[in-house]
């Protein structure tokens, strides 16, 4: 009896990691549903919320959620992660161009935004599409102040994003801006 109890309760040990200081526990164990990268150091929290830019005619929404514990079960995966993920709306002269609001948050992939923690603790993408023009953008946030974050995107060489359902079809530029400085709500 003694030795079930002992080994259920090996079994069920979690083994938490400070998401920001993961980068000093490589090799991670992301296969066995033990680990648990967790925004201990608040990482995300300024960054949660619903940002706006605007600059004469043009418009974008990017709401930024956190989700906690979220269940990666990909592939092979099985693991464990706090993260920042969203969505965005973008408008000229009030028609909406873009709009991913309808994104199932609670998917690991198929999302058009979502951020990670990199190893110099800066928030960057992990996936960040633009659905119009088809391209994945590399996107670094920064926090200005308590109500203003710094937004820049890089189309990264080779970024074209393959949707299932519609031939290729290679589009030049962004739908939206790639260097912005959203407010607060």
């Amino acid at each position: 009896m003694l030795i079930t109890i002992v080994s259920l309760s090996c079994k069920g040990q979690t083994n938490i990691i400070d998401i920001a200081d993961r980068c000093n526990h490589l090799p991670l164990e992301r296969n066995n549903g033990s680990t648990y990268m967790k925004d201990i150091s608040n990482v995300y929290a300024p960054y949660v919320g619903t940002w706006k830019w605007s600059s004469g005619n043009k418009e974008m929404t990017l709401v930024l959620i956190k989700q906690t514990k979220f269940h990666y079960t990909q592939h092979t995966h099985n693991y464990y992660e706090d993260r920042l993920v969203g969505y965005y709306i973008y408008k000229e002269n009030g028609v909406v161009l873009a709009d991913t609001s309808g994104d199932n948050l609670q998917d690991d992939v198929g999302i058009a935004v979502s951020f990670d923690i990199s190893c110099d603790s800066t928030v960057d993408t992990g996936f960040f599409v633009d659905r119009k023009k088809e391209k994945v953008i590399s996107v670094v946030l920064e926090i200005l102040s308590p109500t203003q974050m710094k937004f820049k995107g890089k189309i990264d060489q080779h970024s074209s994003y393959v949707s299932p359902t519609k031939p290729r079809t290679l589009y030049t530029g962004s739908t939206f801006p790639l260097d912005m400085v959203f407010t607060k709500q």
